[in-house]
């Protein structure tokens, strides 16, 4: 027995949950920053410009994190993950710009949300260096470079607005500072696992795109779900709900965030296991994830239902105590949201990314047809409703998709 093995994979677990916080509070402290600095209506501008940018984030990933995590008999080249996540990258903010045209902002709302864009593409960046790793048993150093690249980003971000006032300025720099960051970190510990050149494998390029298109629209689709709510909020009310809305929902995303410390690190084992027909273990594994997830939320929901409206009144510094029921709502969905991101994972290690559409599909019509109604009807509650109702709907359809397969291979393996 190897008397450090304990030690590394203490030291792997350590790092990947130190990157997931700091990348999980990022988000909350820059919305507290942009608040308490900038005022309501340029937090709801950067809220929604960051909700924007989130969506994008899953063309830049194209959900391929979890694939290339999952590879475990390396049947793609890292050179073509990683010219495919340039081209990804590049599509990630050429159909934000579509976007931001299409919906007729002022120049300066324009400008922030693009450049809210730019700072989470370096997320998408360096995500495939950080497959990379995880592939090669170090996901701790993904935690480390992870954990390095959004101190820099937040601490050049809050600097840059405290002395400038300027949301738009600040965006811009901090984007390109973050992307710089990125490369420096993760590029030169990537060279030493892989040919980090770009190089075009046509065949397995072509291949691995269309492998990981059911989980990119997939991916996308949750992300709109989650979002539907902002955007509704976008359309029929103000830029100070948007900002009290997304204040409220930050939790319950961070819960989701949060929860990924727990699973990430063992999804290569995961597909192991699945691989390798171990399936009442991989059964069991899952049913102590979702566990975990559902402490998380209980413990979080109990808090906010406590004191979560006077806290976040308290840090952002707006009244939101009226809100305690809207809060405890997105609390809840974020807790199904979070399982439903693990199954997501569970069903993608499997190799089961087509069965994701039909429940994606099912719950982005949905959220559709209702949110309209309920946002315009009951505002900031019928907007949490939204959440709620989608979250809810997907645990329920992959739920049943994951115990569906299981039972089919243990049957066909006669246990």
């Amino acid at each position: 027995m190897n008397p450090f093995k304990n030690n590394r994979n203490t030291g792997k677990f350590i790092w990947n949950t130190a990157g997931i916080m700091c990348n999980a509070a990022t988000s909350f402290l820059l919305l507290i920053f942009v608040t308490r600095i900038c005022g309501d209506y340029y937090a709801g501008i950067f809220a929604l410009g960051f909700a924007n940018a989130q969506l994008m984030l899953t063309i830049g990933r194209y959900g391929m994190r979890a694939y290339q995590a999952t590879d475990v008999k390396e049947t793609v080249k890292f050179q073509s993950y990683f010219l495919s996540r340039i081209i990804t990258c590049i599509l990630m903010l050429f159909i934000s710009m579509l976007y931001i045209i299409g919906s007729g902002y002022t120049f300066t709302k324009a400008a922030i949300v693009f450049s809210i864009c730019v700072i989470k593409m370096a997320d998408a960046l360096e995500d495939v260096f950080h497959g990379l790793f995880q592939q090669n048993g170090r996901i701790d150093l993904a935690g480390k470079f992870l954990t390095a690249r959004n101190l820099i980003t937040v601490s050049v971000f809050i600097i840059l607005l405290a002395v400038t006032k300027d949301l738009l300025f600040t965006c811009i720099i901090t984007g390109v500072i973050s992307v710089a960051a990125c490369i420096c970190l993760n590029i030169p510990t990537a060279r030493k696992m892989a040919s980090v050149r770009l190089k075009l494998y046509k065949k397995e390029l072509i291949a691995l795109f269309a492998g990981c298109f059911p989980l990119f629209i997939g991916s996308f689709l949750a992300l709109y779900i989650n979002n539907v709510p902002k955007y509704m909020i976008d359309r029929y009310l103000t830029e100070n709900i948007q900002a009290f809305f997304n204040i409220l929902f930050m939790p319950a995303f961070v819960i989701n965030l949060f929860s990924e410390f727990i699973f990430k690190p063992l999804l290569t084992d995961l597909a192991i296991k699945w691989e390798q027909n171990q399936i009442k273990s991989f059964a069991a594994y899952i049913f102590r994830l979702l566990l975990g997830i559902l402490i998380i939320t209980f413990v979080v929901v109990a808090g906010g239902y406590l004191i979560g409206s006077e806290l976040l009144s308290f840090i952002y510094g707006v009244d939101l105590i009226i809100y305690r029921k809207e809060l405890v709502i997105l609390l809840l969905s974020g807790g199904l949201s979070a399982c439903v991101y693990l199954l997501f994972h569970v069903l993608t290690a499997m190799r089961r990314q087509m069965i994701l559409l039909a429940g994606y599909a099912a719950a982005a019509l949905i959220v559709t047809a209702v949110s309209p109604v309920l946002v315009r009807e009951y505002t900031m509650f019928g907007a949490s409703v939204t959440s709620f109702i989608a979250n809810t709907i997907l645990f329920l359809i992959f739920s049943f998709l994951l115990l569906s397969v299981i039972v089919r291979k243990l049957k066909t393996n006669g246990s």
